[in-house]
Formats: structure tokens, C-alpha cells, sequence
């Protein structure tokens, strides 16, 4: 999983890896389903047909035209290694969970899509879970929702208060917690299921957890709890709670070091009074604030409430917590990844049937691709040796010492991913930080041409 996959034959490993059992209907299309993801793998963002050969387009049509073929079916091998690749991981599983718009708007060919809001796009609803390690390392996809709205319920979310959850897109976040509990609830260890504002809704606390299973959400109902027996807002509750503690975190732009107190307190949340005719169920969670102070003038302030199942009773399980949440812009990177590097709005087919599988398998590619940036700030200072080969090592020396560093060289897997970075364009200017994943995807495409030209200049000397 952590190699930067550039060869072909490294690539059929890879793919059959993670495609190779998919419960497809034939092995034969196990094996089909691998040999594109390696074609895919090796050449990022181009057209499927193109990247799998003389009679790739063929083989693409045959594949993801058969009716055993979809979403779930093509991740089904993949989700399986994603599982064995967390039982190898110390500490928590996080998995974040999120919804993004496939945008195909400019495809008028391209039939059976929905409306995506009220700006008159059409395309694909995705929601997808992210698996990562307490170190933010991608493990995989757990699952992919994929549905394309109905035009002529247009201005029925009024009437959201009065339907069951099951009815409403809502039910998305259900589906979240519904995979992990069947796929990751036998791991002997826990699992933090991540989720935004949106995730906020009494549906989700109250489902059915496996026992190794909490929740973390971000607050956006200022709802009716209960703290020691008195009732109040959940605000209120935090406004009231003692400071546990105060620390400093530099924002990741690198424009500000920002003071952030830490409060928290035990809260008992009720069903809605909208709800009560079905359910009494009380919810017991935490809720934790995490407030910047003394921000500058014209600053928006940093401002996090959380609800999370974890325990939160001191300062460092607060900071921890807060840790966790982070973990949800992976999810965010990973959609930017899918559709900028992996370019899945611009598959060319024809109807939603054929995009199912192929969304599916441009999503296992792309968090693939994020890999060897995450792997490098987890491990920076592991041996390069872990994530590439000596050729790809010498190659990106070479070039970086040729065009930036004259004595720049590779020991450790941040110089490895660090050069790359400045293959794909990465300026390393003193506030730059380390390159992120979209100049490693560059700094990958380019590596290949740089390698291949390698061979080809060693094959012109040899018949010398």
C-alpha cells in the first residue's frame, strides 16, 4: 500500500491487491477490475480507455456494463484489505464520513442525474468514508453512497421536520455508521466515526453502536440537554463549564499563532420533542469547546463545539478529541483528489449505471495517490526505502540538483516526498511548509516520464 506506484508491473501487484476478490459475479472480472486500476494507478487523471492499453476501452465497456458490477461490488475486496490494514495499526481507527457533488452539468449526452442545488447543476450525490490512523494516515475506503436526486421533489426539504429520517437524505449519515458497525466492529480496538454540522441529528447518537464504535460530531444545534438533572442549552452548559486549560496552535497557513481555551462537560440529550412519540431514548455524550481568545481585530476567532461519545473529562482528552476532528479534512483532500487529480467528473459515459463502478474505482486510486504525502508527514524521518525504489530515489536527486538544490540528497521518506513536490511545482519557500498532495500527484505524473526517459537513455547506450 505505501509504494508511489509508477511501474506497470508494481501496479498489477497493487491492483490485484485491492480488486483482485471483488465479488463481481466471475473472478475473471476480479482480474479485469485489476488490471484497470493498474493502468489507472500508473497514469493518474488521464481517460480510463487510454490508460489500459490497445483494448482498453473494450475491456473498461465490458466490465462496467455487467449488471453484478457497482459501487459496493468493485470496493468489495478493497474494503476487506482496508479492514486487515487497521488491525495492523497501533491506537484508534477514524473514519470521516462526507458528502460531495459529482458535477456532470456539461455533459447533455449523459442521462438518469439529478439536480445538485439551486444553482440549476446536475450529477451525482457522493458520501463517502474515509479511513485513516490516529496519525491521519489513509487506510482506505470503507464504503461509497451514490444516488442522483429526484427534480420533482424539489422544495420538499420543508417539510424535513415531519418525515422519517430513512426518507430524507439524512439517512446518509446512518448509512456511515451502519459500515463501520459491520465492517470495522470486530477490530479489537475503537473506532471514531467523524462527522460535520451536518452530521449534528439526534438519529445518529441514538442508532445502534457496536461497543468499540464512538461518534464525533460538530455542533450546529444550540439543542435542549440536561447536565447533573437540570435542564439547558447545550451553549449555555459550555458557557458555564471551567476552563480546563489554554494552549497555542499555529493555523497550517503559517499566519498566526492562535490561543485556544478548553472547556467541557457531560451532557444527557434527549429526543427532539418532534421525535418523542417514537423514541424516549436519552443519549449520554460530552460536548467540548474549543475557543480561541484574544483573537486580532478583524479575525474571525477559531471556534469549535464538539459532541462525541469519547470520553472528555480532562484537558488532554479535549486536545485529544479536537485532534480527531481534524481528521475530517482528509476526507475533504481525498474529494479534491477524486475530482482534480483523478478526474472523475470527466468519465465519458454514457448513463449513471456505468458510473457507479467507475467513481468506485477512481476513489480507491485517489486515496492511493494521497498516500505518499500523508506517509511522509507520519513518518518523515523513515528510510525512503519504504515508499520507493532506488531508481525513483536517484531520479528525483538528480532533477532537484539539477534545477534547485546542488547538493540536495535522499535518506528519509520527507526528502523522497519533498523532491517530488518540487518536480510537481512545490516552491519550498520558508513558509511553505511541506508540499501537499496536489504537487505530489504532479511531481508523481512527471517522475514517470523522468524514469522512462532514464531507460531510454540507458537502452540508447547500450547499442552504442
Amino acid at each position: 500500500m505505501g509504494d508511489t506506484i509508477l511501474d506497470m508491473a508494481t501496479a498489477v501487484t497493487w491492483g490485484f491487491n485491492e480488486f483482485g476478490d471483488a465479488s463481481l459475479g466471475d473472478t475473471r472480472r476480479g482480474k479485469r477490475a485489476a488490471k484497470i486500476a493498474a493502468g489507472l494507478i500508473c497514469d493518474v487523471g488521464s481517460a480510463i480507455s487510454s490508460s489500459c492499453g490497445g483494448n482498453g476501452a473494450q475491456a473498461v465497456s465490458r466490465l462496467f456494463n455487467c449488471k453484478d458490477v457497482d459501487e459496493k461490488s468493485i470496493l468489495s475486496s478493497h474494503t476487506v484489505k482496508t479492514a486487515e490494514r487497521c488491525s495492523k495499526h497501533n491506537g484508534r481507527i477514524l473514519v470521516a464520513q462526507d458528502t460531495t457533488v459529482l458535477d456532470f452539468s456539461s455533459r447533455t449526452n449523459l442521462y438518469g442525474l439529478g439536480p445538485t442545488g439551486t444553482g440549476g447543476g446536475y450529477g451525482i450525490m457522493m458520501h463517502s468514508a474515509f479511513v485513516m490512523n490516529e496519525q491521519k494516515l489513509p487506510l482506505g475506503i470503507l464504503g461509497l453512497r451514490l444516488w442522483c436526486r429526484d427534480g420533482s421533489n424539489v422544495g420538499i426539504r420543508k417539510t424535513r421536520s415531519k418525515r422519517n429520517i430513512m426518507e430524507k437524505e439524512s439517512a446518509k449519515w446512518i448509512w456511515g455508521l451502519e459500515q463501520v458497525n459491520k465492517q470495522l466492529s470486530g477490530l479489537d480496538k475503537e473506532v471514531v466515526l467523524i462527522g460535520d454540522r451536518e452530521s449534528d441529528i439526534y438519529e445518529l447518537f441514538c442508532a445502534d453502536r457496536a461497543s468499540n464504535v464512538h461518534l464525533l460530531v460538530r455542533m450546529t444545534e444550540n439543542r435542549v440537554i440536561s447536565v447533573d438533572g437540570e435542564v439547558s442549552k447545550i451553549y449555555d452548559a459550555l458557557d458555564s463549564s471551567c476552563v480546563l486549560g489554554c494552549y497555542a496552535f499555529d493555523l497550517p497557513d503559517g499566519s498566526r499563532t492562535a490561543t485556544l481555551e478548553v472547556r467541557s462537560c457531560k451532557v444527557s440529550v434527549p429526543a427532539p420533542t418532534n421525535r418523542r412519540t417514537i423514541t424516549s431514548k436519552v443519549v449520554e455524550m460530552w460536548a467540548v469547546e474549543i475557543r480561541e481568545v484574544d483573537a486580532p481585530d478583524g479575525v474571525e476567532p477559531l471556534h469549535w463545539r464538539l459532541l462525541t461519545t469519547l470520553d472528555a473529562g480532562s484537558y488532554e482528552s479535549c486536545i485529544y478529541i479536537a485532534g480527531c476532528y481534524s481528521a475530517r479534512w482528509g476526507i475533504e483532500e481525498f474529494h479534491r483528489v477524486l475530482k482534480t487529480g483523478c478526474g472523475v467528473e470527466r468519465l465519458q459515459f454514457e448513463n449513471f449505471i456505468r458510473l457507479r463502478p467507475a467513481i468506485a474505482m477512481l476513489s480507491v486510486i485517489a486515496q492511493q495517490v494521497m498516500y505518499p504525502t500523508k506517509y511522509s508527514r507520519c513518518y518523515p524521518n523513515a528510510p525512503a526505502d519504504d515508499i520507493s525504489n532506488t531508481e525513483e530515489q536517484e531520479t528525483v536527486r538528480d532533477w532537484v540538483q539539477l534545477n534547485r538544490f546542488s547538493d540536495y540528497e535522499i535518506n528519509t521518506v520527507a526528502d523522497y516526498v519533498r523532491g517530488i513536490g518540487f518536480i510537481g511545482g512545490f516552491r519550498g519557500r520558508k513558509h511553505d511548509g511541506e508540499p501537499g498532495v496536489k504537487p505530489i500527484w504532479e511531481g508523481l505524473k512527471n517522475l514517470k516520464n523522468l524514469i522512462a526517459g532514464r531507460k531510454i537513455e540507458r537502452y540508447r547506450t547500450a547499442r552504442a
